[in-house]
């Protein structure tokens, strides 16, 4: 895998990958930034928020077809002193749909912690990640 980035304007970049998307990440204002953008470090959450909901997502639509609508709240904690690094991430599942079965979300976000989401895999070597979930 390849990215590319580039210096737009003050500490303002823009970034691309494979897909050719281009991204806007800022350092924030308390940084030197303008905070018009997210930082490096929200952008490692969302991706690792993302991976797990996808794949949590492919997982219940194998066990049933009920699934209307999966989201997952972040909460991050990070050391004091530089580099501000996660030493703690809860993820929140919030699953809804019609007779979901608590253990079926349990199994998929067990499933894509243990298996197949390679951004949790990384985080978890240095990073406490803790899961939980609500079934409406």
């Amino acid at each position: 895998m390849k990215a590319r980035i580039q210096l737009v304007e003050g500490l303002t970049m823009m970034a691309k990958s494979r897909s050719e998307q281009w991204v806007v990440m800022d350092p924030g204002a308390s940084s030197g930034g303008t905070g018009g953008a997210p930082t490096p470090m929200e952008f490692v959450l969302m991706a690792f928020g993302s991976c797990m909901a996808m794949t949590a997502t492919a997982l219940l639509r194998k066990k049933t077809s009920a699934l209307e609508e999966l989201s997952v709240e972040l909460d991050a904690e990070r050391s004091e002193s530089s580099p501000r690094v996660f030493t703690r991430i809860t993820a929140k599942f919030i699953v809804r749909g019609e007779g979901i079965k608590e253990n079926d979300v349990e199994w998929a976000i067990k499933k894509a912690h243990t298996r197949f989401c390679p951004v949790g895999a990384m985080l978890g070597k240095a990073v406490e990640l803790d899961y939980e979930w609500e079934v409406n």
